[in-house]
C-alpha cells in the first residue's frame, strides 16, 4: 500500500496569547511548526513529490478547505491513489471447493515466523536494496539469490526487508506474484519441513491467482469423496505438493511475474536443504515461452550446507552490515545514557565480527553490569574478554549456570519439545518430573515454580538463550532467542550441563543426552496424566479440560512420540508398565478417553477396548512388548474397531515389533471390524519390507475387506509401486471391487 506524507509549508505565527478580555491571538516570530523531516516518513521509493505533498496551509488551517480549492484537489488525488491501488489488489473471489482446498493447505503456524522477525531498524537494511548483487538479481528474467552468512549476522531480518520492499513498491508488487515461506527450526514440526513451505506457498497462489491451481482443487475434492476428510482418512505428501507449484509456474508467468522469497533453508535440515536447493534451480532452468514474465528465487542460508558451488548471486551480510549492528547496539543500549556516551557501543560493533546475535549478547551483558553499579573501565574489560564466536560464548553463559538440575530440565523441554510450549504448560513441566512425589495437582503447590513469575525464570535459568514470544493463537510460547542457541545445546550444551550435573551427583548414569531427555519428557507427560484430578473430570468439553489442566493437550499427544525416540536412542523403556500400572487398565482407558475428547489428539484415533499391548505394538516399542508378553499379556487381543496388536504394529510400520508378534503366535491374517488384515494395512502405508515378512508368513494375498479391496488394491491406489510389484510377484491378482467398480 502506498504511503503518502502531506505537509504544511506556509509560515505562521508561533505563540498564543490570552488578552485581558480571555480571547486568544497569535503572536510572536513566524515559523513552520512542523518541519518536511518530522512531518514526511516516505519509505526510500516513495522520494518523489507524488508521495511528498507540499500544502499552502499553516498549522491552524491544514485541514480546511474552499470550494475548487487546489489544495484539496492535491490532497482527494492521493486518497484516490490509495483507494486505486487497494482495488487493484482485491483478492479474486473463491469457490466453495476452493475455499475448502484452501483450509486443507492452512495451519495455524503458517506466518507466526513472518511476524516473529523483527522489523529492520530505520536506516538499517537499506545496503541490500543498493548491492550491485542485489540490483542486478531484481534485473535479471530468471535468478537465484542466495543470502549467504554466518548463525545470527541478520539473514533472515534482510530477506524480511527484501520482501517487504518487493510487495510494497506499487511498480513492482502491483503487478507480481510474491510469494514467502519462513523456516523456523525453534517451531513446530511442520515450520521445520519442505511439506510446510509447499502447503505454504499453495495456500499463497490459491488465494491469489486460484485458477492456475484448478488441478488441486480437482484433486481434493476427489479425495474428499473417495477417502473422506483430511487427517482423518489422509494427508497431503510434499512430493504431490511441489508437482503442482512446478505444473501452475508456467500458467502464472503467463500474466505476473513472481518473487518467491524463503528464509532459514538450512533449518529445514541438510538433506531437505539441498533438496529444495536443486528443486528451485531446476525451476529456473526450465525451458519456459518466451512470452513468460520473469522468476526470481531468494534463499537464506548459513555457509553450511554447501548448497551450490556456482550460484550466479551471493551476498554475504557479516561483509557489509557492521553500520546495521551500530544502529542495532545504539538503539539497546539507548536506555543508558552513561554507555551511550562511553566508548562501549563502538566496542561491541567492532568486536561483533557481522554478527548481530554476537551484539545482542554482548548489550544485554553490558546493561546487567551497568545496571549493578559497575564502572564503565570493568565493563568494557568484561566486553573484550567475551569469546569471539557464538559457540564459546555460548559455553561461557552455560558455566555460569548455578542451578543445574533445573536449567537441565527447562533446556529439555525447550529443545525437545514437538512443538513450543507455552509459559503456563513449561510450569507444570517443571512442577513435575520421573521422580516427582506428587500424586495430585494440590501437592504441587508447594513447588518452587508453581507461583514463580514464569518468564523470569526462563530467562534466569537459560541466561537469557530462551524467551518467551507471541504465537499463532496468541499466547507466548517458548523458544530459544536464535537457531544456533537450539543448535548449540543440542550439540554440546546438554553434554556440558549432564556433566555437570554427574559431577555434582555420582549417582546419575550418563546416557545419550537426546535420548534420556525424550525419556524424562515421557515420564513427566505420564505423570501428568495420572494426577488425580484429571481423573475425576467428567465433562466432555475440551475447552474445559484445557483451561484446568494446561498441559493436558501436549501430554496426552507426545508421551508416545518422546517413548519411541527414547528407545531408538538406547534408553530402556521397560519402566513404561510401571507408569502404566499394569495391569491395571485405569491410565490406559484415561488417555484413550482424553485423546477421543481432543479434537487434535492422534491419529488415528485410540479405540476403546485398547490395552497397553496395542499402545506399545502401534509406537514400535519393543522392549515393553516383550516384557508384556513375558508376563501374560494377550497377543491377539481385539480393540473396540478388531484391531489386535500385530494391526496396529503393522499400520504403524514396525518390522521387529511384528516379527516379535508373529514369533509369540500372533494371527496373521486376523481381520478387523472393517475386513482389514495386517497385510492390507501394510500395503495401505507402502511398508514393503512388512508385506514381504508378512507374505513369508503366510499371509493371504489376495484377502478382501468388506468393500472388496485387496492388499493389492490398496497399494496401486496409494501408488506404492515397489508393494504392488511385490503383490503381483507373490500372486496377487487384480479384483474389482464392489463397492467402487472402477478401480480394479
Amino acid at each position: 500500500m502506498p504511503l503518502y506524507s502531506l505537509y504544511k509549508n506556509i509560515y505562521a505565527l508561533k505563540h498564543g496569547l490570552q488578552d485581558t478580555n480571555g480571547k486568544w491571538k497569535m503572536e510572536g516570530p513566524t515559523a513552520v511548526l512542523v518541519t518536511k523531516a518530522s512531518a514526511t516518513h516516505c519509505r526510500p521509493w516513495e522520494d518523489d513529490s507524488v508521495y511528498t505533498c507540499a500544502l499552502n496551509r499553516t498549522h491552524s488551517n491544514m485541514v480546511k478547505f474552499a470550494p475548487q480549492d487546489e489544495e484539496y484537489d492535491k490532497v482527494i488525488a492521493r486518497i484516490k491513489g490509495i483507494v486505486h491501488h487497494a482495488l487493484a489488489i482485491r483478492l479474486p473471489h473463491l469457490s466453495e471447493s476452493s475455499q475448502r482446498c484452501l483450509r486443507s493447505l492452512n495451519f495455524k503456524e503458517m506466518d507466526t515466523r513472518l511476524n516473529d522477525i523483527d522489523d529492520a531498524l530505520d536506516g538499517t537494511c537499506q545496503w541490500l536494496l543498493e548491492h550491485e548483487t542485489y540490483k542486478a538479481w531484481a534485473a535479471c528474467s530468471r535468478g537465484l539469490l542466495w543470502i549467504k552468512g554466518k548463525p545470527g549476522s541478520g539473514k533472515s531480518t534482510l530477506l524480511k526487508h527484501a520482501y517487504q520492499f518487493v510487495t510494497e513498491t506499487p511498480k513492482i508488487g502491483d503487478r507480481a506474484l510474491v510469494l514467502s515461506f519462513y523456516f523456523h527450526g525453534r517451531g513446530a514440526e511442520i515450520q521445520k519441513t519442505p511439506l510446510g513451505l509447499f502447503q505454504s506457498l499453495l495456500h499463497q497462489i490459491l488465494r491469489q491467482v486460484p485458477d492456475v491451481l484448478s488441478n488441486l482443487v480437482d484433486t481434493y475434492e476427489k479425495r474428499l469423496q473417495e477417502k473422506g476428510n483430511l487427517s482423518d482418512a489422509w494427508e497431503w505428501h510434499a512430493n504431490e505438493l511441489w508437482d503442482f507449484f512446478d505444473l501452475s509456474l508456467p500458467r502464472i508467468l503467463q500474466t505476473r511475474s513472481v518473487w518467491l522469497f524463503v528464509d532459514a533453508l538450512d533449518e529445514s535440515g541438510e538433506e531437505n536443504a539441498r533438496d529444495l536447493f536443486r528443486r528451485f534451480k531446476s525451476l529456473l532452468l526450465k525451458d519456459h515461452p518466451s512470452t513468460c514474465l520473469p522468476v526470481r528465487i531468494c534463499l537464506s542460508c548459513r555457509h553450511y550446507p554447501i548448497l551450490d558451488q556456482d550460484c550466479q548471486f551471493v551476498i554475504n551480510p557479516e561483509s557489509s552490515n557492521k553500520k546495521d549492528i551500530s544502529t542495532y547496539v545504539q538503539t539497546g543500549i539507548s536506555t543508558s545514557d552513561r554507555l551511550r556516551q562511553s566508548t562501549i557501543p563502538a566496542l561491541i560493533t567492532g568486536r561483533a565480527n557481522g554478527v548481530f546475535m554476537w551484539a545482542r549478547l554482548a548489550v544485554d551483558e553490558a546493561l546487567k553490569l551497568d545496571s549493578k553499579g559497575r564502572g564503565l573501565r570493568m565493563i568494557e574489560e568484561k566486553i573484550k574478554t567475551l569469546p569471539p564466536e557464538l559457540d564459546s560464548l555460548y559455553s561461557g553463559l552455560v558455566a555460569d549456570m548455578d542451578e543445574i538440575p533445573a536449567s537441565l530440565k527447562l533446556i529439555q523441554w525447550v529443545c525437545f519439545a514437538t512443538r513450543p510450549l507455552s509459559l503456563e504448560e513449561l510450569r507444570w513441566a517443571m512442577i513435575l518430573d520421573a521422580e516427582c512425589p506428587y500424586k495430585s495437582f494440590r501437592q504441587c503447590e508447594n513447588a518452587e515454580e508453581y507461583d514463580c513469575h514464569m518468564e523470569n525464570r526462563l530467562k534466569t535459568l537459560s541466561r537469557g538463550l530462551a524467551e518467551a514470544v507471541p504465537s499463532a493463537d496468541s499466547r507466548a510460547v517458548v523458544q530459544f532467542v536464535h537457531q544456533s542457541a537450539k543448535d548449540f545445546f543440542i550439540d554440546k550444551g546438554l553434554t556440558i550441563l549432564t556433566d555437570k550435573l554427574k559431577s555434582a551427583d555420582p549417582t546419575v548414569i550418563k546416557m545419550d543426552v537426546t535420548a534420556s531427555a525424550h525419556h524424562q519428557l515421557s515420564r513427566t507427560c505420564l505423570r501428568y496424566l495420572a494426577m488425580d484430578e484429571i481423573g475425576e473430570l467428567t465433562t466432555d468439553n475440551w475447552d474445559t479440560w484445557t483451561s484446568k489442566f494446561p498441559l493436558i493437550d501436549y501430554a496426552s499427544t507426545s508421551w508416545m512420540v518422546h517413548a519411541q525416540v527414547g528407545e531408538a536412542g538406547g534408553v530402556p523403556q521397560h519402566d513404561l508398565i510401571g507408569y502404566f500400572d499394569w495391569p491395571s487398565e485405569i491410565l490406559i482407558k484415561r488417555w484413550i478417553r482424553i485423546c477421543q475428547i481432543n479434537p487434535s489428539g492422534p491419529h488415528p484415533r485410540p479405540q476403546d477396548m485398547m490395552t497397553l499391548t496395542h499402545v506399545v505394538s502401534w509406537h514400535g516399542l519393543l522392549r515393553p512388548l516383550q516384557l508384556l508378553l513375558d508376563r501374560g499379556a494377550e497377543v491377539d487381543a481385539k480393540d473396540g474397531g478388531g484391531w489386535t496388536p500385530l494391526s496396529w504394529a503393522a499400520m504403524g510400520g514396525h518390522e521387529a515389533v511384528v516379527r516379535l508378534l508373529l514369533d509369540r503366535g500372533a494371527e496373521v491374517d486376523v481381520e478387523d471390524t472393517d475386513n482389514c488384515t495386517p497385510l492390507s494395512w501394510a500395503a495401505i502405508r507402502g511398508r514393503e519390507a512388512l508385506v514381504r515378512l508378512l507374505l513369508d508368513r503366510g499371509a493371504e494375498v489376495n484377502a478382501k475387506d468388506k468393500d472388496g479391496w485387496t492388499a493389492l488394491s490398496w497399494a496401486a491406489r496409494e501408488g506404492h509401486k515397489a508393494v504392488v510389484q511385490l503383490l503381483l510377484d507373490r500372486g496377487a491378482h487384480g479384483v474389482e471391487s464392489p463397492s467402487y467398480p472402477c478401480y480394479t
